[in-house]
């Protein structure tokens, strides 16, 4: 009985700390900034703000607010600190930025550089630092402008489409504070989502490739797979398979990263890396219904195998030969795992050298289809 009196006060001190962490007041008289885009615009800085407009709840009170539509504000300026007095000036209550949940740089502003945002949004306290951060394809205006059907802003729907894709392995997420982590490193790149407006929606299309906090390249998102399963924690792919004993059929595999492992030496004047994946995998289904023996099972584990380390080798050549940069952050292994040989080398310069060894094994655990009397 007395632990559950001592449960019930610390609720209701809970609910009387939280009601006093905003202004409930005053919610109506904030701008509440939902998304940030950045843009260059005749050599100035253009900041396009999505803003919530809100409705009281009860209007004579000035209770609650609830979002009932959004308008964006358009402002430049030579520098920041130029734009975002010209941004204000346009709003008729101060900015709030608690609610930010996306910053988008255009293509346009991407190539030119982004480390000098990320270090403002990052050390300014009234930023967050945990905002999706993401490239558009079109300028900031363009890409903020009109409406959006399937969630209640563009800012909004933008950070939930990448979490949902990056939840089941199919993008990466990003944000301010690990960008600004890459940054202070030195020697790495780093991958932001690719995306654009399209019919009224937010499309992910692909990853942008940063060098030096610039846009260097664009990986078609059917092109990522080898990207995801070095970065992701939740990689995953679903690939038609020809049947091991019929070519003319087709067996759908899911297959999901279990572990990576990632080791790395200097040897003979040369960086080698060392990437173990475990892959768990599944038969999706059969393009024909077709039994599957144990020796098909083998066949297929290997294509599986194959597959990923050949998307694998294929992403590490693009960032040798393409970009020119390790957006993998394999510096950050190599130098925890040889700090001195680190500190006496050009990390930049011999990862572009560098010799990686690849080893990809893979499990199919369903036997749905498995005909045990089939040798």
């Amino acid at each position: 009985m007395i632990k559950k009196y001592k449960s019930i006060m610390f609720l209701l001190s809970l609910t009387t700390l939280l009601t006093g962490c905003w202004d409930y007041n005053d919610v109506n008289k904030r701008s509440i900034i939902l998304a940030n885009g950045i843009d260059e615009t005749d050599d100035k800085i253009e900041f396009t703000g999505e803003i919530a407009s809100l409705l009281s709840k009860n209007s004579s009170s000035g209770g609650k607010g609830q979002i009932t539509d959004t308008y964006i504000n358009v402002a430049t300026g030579r520098y920041f600190e130029d734009a975002r007095s010209a941004y204000n000036s346009h709003e008729p209550f101060e900015s709030f930025l608690g609610a930010q949940r996306a910053i988008v740089f255009s293509q346009k502003y991407a190539e030119r550089g982004i480390e000098s945002y990320i270090n403002r949004n990052y050390n300014a306290p009234e930023f967050r630092s945990s905002a999706l951060t993401a490239v558009s394809k079109e300028s900031s205006r363009e890409f903020f402008s009109g409406k959006i059907e399937n969630d209640i802003s563009i800012g909004y729907a933008a950070e939930d489409t990448i979490k949902y894709l990056s939840d089941t392995g199919a993008a990466l997420y990003k944000i301010i504070q690990e960008i600004n982590a890459d940054i202070q490193f030195g020697d790495i790149g780093y991958l932001l989502p690719y995306i654009t407006k399209k019919e009224g929606t937010i499309e992910y299309i692909g990853m942008a490739a940063m060098k030096d906090s610039k846009l260097v390249g664009i990986i078609d998102k059917k092109e990522s797979d080898g990207f995801l399963f070095i970065l992701s924690k939740k990689a995953t792919n679903i690939i038609p398979f020809p049947h091991p004993s019929n070519e003319k059929n087709l067996v759908s595999i899911k297959s999901k990263l279990k572990k990576r492992r990632v080791r790395t030496s200097y040897e003979n004047n040369k960086v080698n890396i060392y990437l173990d994946l475990k892959l768990i995998s599944q038969i999706y289904y059969p393009y024909k219904i077709e039994m599957i023996s144990k020796n098909d099972i083998k066949k297929l584990e290997e294509m599986v195998s194959r597959k990923v380390e050949h998307d694998v080798l294929k992403a590490i050549e693009r960032s040798k030969n393409e970009f020119k940069c390790d957006v993998f952050a394999f510096g950050r292994y190599f130098k925890s795992q040889n700090m001195s040989t680190y500190r006496k080398i050009n990390w930049k310069e011999e990862y572009l050298n560098a010799e990686f060894h690849i080893n990809v094994t893979t499990k199919i655990k369903n036997t749905n289809l498995l005909d045990t009397k089939i040798k």
